[in-house]
Formats: C-alpha cells, structure tokens, sequence
C-alpha cells in the first residue's frame, strides 16, 4: 500500500508541475518537466548506495533504468495528450496534468512490481 501512496504523491507533484506550467508552450514545458524528472531520478540514483548500505533501500540498476525510460516516455505521451486536449478545450494542460496523475498513480505501482520482481503489484 506504501508504493500506491508514494506514487500518488509522484502523481499529484507531476501534474501540478504541469499544470502550473500552462503559460509556456507544450514543448518547453515538456522539456522543463523531463530535466525536473531526471534530475530527481538522477538524485535518486545518488542517494540510493548509502539507503543501501544502512538496509533501508535495495540498490537496484534495474528498477532505475526502466523507470527513467517510463519518466521519458511518460512526458512525450503528455506532449501529445496536450496538444490532443489543445484541439478540444481551451486549458489543455489541466487535463493533460489529471492525465498524468491517474496514469502515475495506477500506473506507476505496476510498473514498480514489474521491474522489481517481474510480477505486477496490486493497485489497491
């Protein structure tokens, strides 16, 4: 249940990133959110040796990678969900952020499993 409120929390931050970021074109914004997600990762990445060493977290290459490629993937399919929502509403990004917090947040626990153990988790 942890993992579903840690990416719930990774959700609504996303989509509040993007959607405060409304007043700049969809690609810049993309591009500001992808260096903000690497970033984290790549702090994530940092931090992860020393969580190892005092038995707090596993040290895992596998689970990085595949989730900096999801991070990657994950912003050009809200690209092209903002510039999908921009034919239709006149605040494309507010839906594009809700979009990415379900998708995070269901998403993101399944992912998790499936890069941890090769079986995905329940989401509830």
């Amino acid at each position: 249940m942890s993992v579903l409120y840690a990416y719930a929390a990774a959700g609504a931050a996303v989509g509040a990133v993007w959607a405060f970021g409304a007043d700049m074109p969809a690609w810049e914004h993309a591009l500001r959110v992808l260096v903000i997600v690497l970033c984290v990762s790549v702090a994530g990445r940092l931090i992860a040796p020393r969580l190892a060493r005092t038995g707090r977290a596993p040290l895992d290459r596998g689970l990085f990678l595949g989730l900096v490629a999801a991070k990657v993937l994950l912003v050009a399919v809200a690209l092209l969900v903002d510039w999908a929502a921009g034919l239709w509403f006149s605040e494309p990004a507010l839906i594009t952020a809700g979009f990415l917090f379900v998708l995070v947040t269901l998403g993101g626990p399944v992912l998790h499993g499936r890069l941890t153990n090769g079986v995905p988790r329940p989401s509830c």
